[in-house]
């Protein structure tokens, strides 16, 4: 992955920061901190997300992107916490991560105040209320739009017989396919974004993408078989589900 201050877009220059472009203009959303990796180390960057796209700062240098100029988005939740006298105090966490079609990939990891919950509710998976997060709709306003494009575009490249890649997984016209094992898409069941804390049974915790299909002699006797998948290894995974949903039945 090439570092912003690397490779520069052939149609956009950098510039002094000067207010918000002018198709930009009054659409402005919210800021998301955010670092790049590159060969210079890691750098504090601004993602200021508009409407149309994203405005992106580092220094005194701005570059401005819209949504079709997105390559991929990661995104998922994860949580920390510690136990303190029969509770637990949990902070949500977010990520985004953001490839662009010139090569710049951006980060975003931030968290939601800390909740306290008693353990015996923690452990049934049950978490005490705690105020909206202020970063998950802010975050979605970036993958909402930008679902739509990739959907748009997958949804074509299957009907011209080509296949999208999302990570393991690769879609076809007659299904998806991970690693030699094809899984046609009449047999999904079910096929979500999820995020586990806590369950006796459940060994895959965290945020995975998670999948029931049906098959023959499935594990314990069952006619399903299950993939889990950290959400993180599956760029554009909305899409996927989107694609999911719209095929299997």
């Amino acid at each position: 992955m090439v570092g912003w201050w690397r490779k520069k877009s052939a149609l956009e220059k950098d510039a002094p920061v000067m207010g918000a472009p002018e198709f930009l203009s009054g659409s402005t959303r919210g800021t998301l901190p955010a670092h790049m990796d590159g060969p210079g180390g890691r750098r504090a960057v601004a993602l200021v997300v508009h409407d149309d796209g994203v405005v992106l700062t580092v220094g005194d240098v701005r570059r401005t992107y819209v949504w079709s100029e997105v390559a991929h988005v990661w995104h998922a939740n994860d949580m920390d916490g510690e136990a303190d006298d029969g509770l637990v105090i949990t902070e949500w966490r977010h990520e985004l991560l953001l490839e662009f079609t010139d090569g710049t990939v951006v980060n975003s990891l931030l968290a939601d105040s800390p909740v306290v919950t008693p353990e015996s509710a923690f452990r049934t998976g049950r978490l005490s209320s705690s105020p909206p997060s202020v970063i998950a709709p802010l975050m979605q306003r970036v993958i909402a739009p930008v679902t739509e494009l990739h959907l748009a575009r997958a949804k074509a490249t299957l009907a011209g017989g080509g296949q999208v890649e999302f990570g393991p997984l690769t879609a076809m016209a007659d299904g998806l396919h991970h690693g030699d094992k094809k899984i046609p898409w009449h047999t999904i069941t079910s096929c979500r974004y999820g995020f586990v804390i806590f369950h006796e049974d459940e060994d895959e915790l965290g945020a995975m993408l998670r999948m029931e299909y049906a098959v023959d002699g499935g594990a314990h006797g069952l006619p399903f078989a299950w993939l889990r998948i950290p959400a993180l290894d599956v760029p554009d995974l909305d899409v996927l589900v989107r694609l999911v949903d719209e095929n299997r039945s």
